[in-house]
């Protein structure tokens, strides 16, 4: 038996919300969106700097 009542977590700080909610407030939601957006730039960032050194090391083998 439960004595807290049904309730999920707020995605971004733990917080306690009602049940369905993804966020405990407006704030949480834009700075999850924020961190999100970052991220995928980091990603974005990464793959990028990635996919032009391997371009550049098979040219380098290829013509080596």
């Amino acid at each position: 038996m439960s004595l807290l009542p049904e309730h999920s977590h707020c995605l971004r700080c733990d917080d306690p919300v009602d049940v369905g909610q993804e966020y405990c407030s407006d704030e949480c939601k834009a700075a999850a969106e924020s961190e999100a957006k970052k991220e995928r730039t980091r990603n974005m960032v990464f793959f990028g700097i990635a996919a032009v050194l391997l371009i550049a090391i098979t040219i380098m083998v290829t013509l080596g």
